[in-house]
Formats: structure tokens, sequence, C-alpha cells
């Protein structure tokens, strides 16, 4: 009896131990997927776009405007923006970052900014 009470805590202990690990690195993916997508508004605001060209680039390619840009082996990241959404003075940004195993999206996560015209 007390053996299968003990092989019973055991087996557990193991269940327990091994969810936490899985949440765990489901968290990891997440949150490098986020980093990706943080990257991907710092890469916008780097390129100091004005209004016109924002704008011109945005029509021409369905409003993306940096594609899909890899950071490593399993994070990239693709800018959008968004001007019909807000006051005519302000747009969105919108930075999906990814995380990948191999060509498999494992997560994702988006970012968004609103920005003012310059």
């Amino acid at each position: 009896m007390s053996a299968m009470i003990l092989a019973i805590s055991a087996s557990m202990l193991w269940s327990s131990a091994n969810l936490d690990m899985l949440i765990a690195g489901n968290i990891r993916r997440v949150t490098q997927a986020k980093i990706a997508a943080n990257s991907g508004i710092n890469h916008f605001i780097a390129l100091n776009l004005d209004y016109s060209s924002l704008r011109r680039q945005a029509t021409l390619h369905d409003g993306v405007i940096i594609p899909m840009t890899r950071l490593s082996s399993k994070t990239s990241y693709l800018v959008k923006v968004d001007m019909t959404c807000c006051a005519p003075e302000r747009y969105i940004v919108k930075s999906v970052g990814y995380y990948r195993k191999g060509e498999k999206i494992i997560a994702s996560h988006p970012v968004r900014a609103t920005f003012l015209l310059k």
C-alpha cells in the first residue's frame, strides 16, 4: 500500500515538474517573439521616414514598411503601417515578432505604436 502511495506521489511530482518546464518554455518563446517585435519598432524609428515616403511605401507594398527581417535562425519581425485608422495627423505602426522552429511559427507577438506626423 505504501509503495503504491509513493509511486503515485512520484508520478504526480514528475508530472507537475514536466508541466512547469513546458510552461517556462512557452513563456521563453513568447518573450523572444516580443523582443523581436520591439526590434521591428526600433528599426522603423531608425529609418526616420517622412510622411510622403511612408505613405508611398505603404501604398506600394500593402502597408508593409519593413519586410520579414530575420534576427537569428529562430526570430524575425515584420513591420506594417496603418494610416487610415486614426486622426489625420496620426498613424499606427504594427510590428509582429515571430519565434520559429524550422519554418514553423511556434510563437508570435504583436507590438503597436502610435506616431504623430512630422
